[in-house]
C-alpha cells in the first residue's frame, strides 16, 4: 500500500482532533502541515509539522517495510550522511519511517517559523558535507585554536 501525503496529513488531523488537542504538550500557534515531499530514491521525503511535533517523514512507494516491526531501526543513507529512522506501523496508513526532529514544538512562535525550520533541514539533509581539508588549519579554527579534521 502506498501513502499519499495527503493521507498522512488527514491522519495527522485526526490524530489532533481526537487525541491530542487538549493535551498541554500542545502548541495551539501551530497546525498539521507537510513541508517538502518530493521523490528521493523513490520514496517521498518530507517534513511534518504537527502541533505537538516534528518529524522527518519517508513514504516508501512499495511495501518495503511492511513486515517490519514497529519501533524497528532502519538505517538511510543521506547525502548529507546516515540517518536512522523508525518504522511506524499505522493502522490506517500503513507502514512507513521517521525521525523525531522535535519532540516538542512548544518554542515554536508560529507555522510560518516551523515552515521555515523544516524547509531548512531538508535542505541540510540532502545537500553533500563539504570537503574536509585534513591537517590544515581552517580560519575559524586560527581564531578559535581548534584544527580542521
Amino acid at each position: 500500500m502506498t501513502i499519499q501525503v495527503a493521507d498522512l496529513v488527514a491522519r495527522y488531523e485526526a490524530i489532533y482532533d481526537e487525541r491530542m488537542r487538549d493535551l498541554p504538550i500542545v502548541n495551539p500557534g501551530l497546525a498539521v502541515e507537510v513541508v517538502g515531499f518530493e521523490q528521493w530514491e523513490g520514496k517521498e521525503l518530507g517534513v511534518l509539522i504537527t502541533p505537538w511535533c516534528m518529524n522527518l517523514v519517508l513514504l516508501p512507494d512499495t511495501d518495503e517495510y511492511a513486515d517490519l516491526s514497529q519501533g524497528k531501526r532502519v538505517q538511510c543513507q543521506f547525502p548529507s550522511g546516515p540517518c536512522e529512522l523508525a518504522v511506524y506501523q499505522d493502522e490506517e496508513l500503513g507502514t512507513y519511517l521517521a525521525a523525531v526532529l522535535f519532540r516538542t514544538v512548544a518554542d515554536f512562535p508560529d507555522q510560518d517559523t516551523a515552515r521555515a525550520v523544516a524547509e531548512e533541514t531538508l535542505v541540510q539533509i540532502l545537500a553533500e558535507p563539504p570537503a574536509k581539508e585534513t591537517g590544515k588549519v581552517s580560519r575559524r579554527g586560527l581564531l578559535t585554536g581548534l584544527r580542521a579534521s
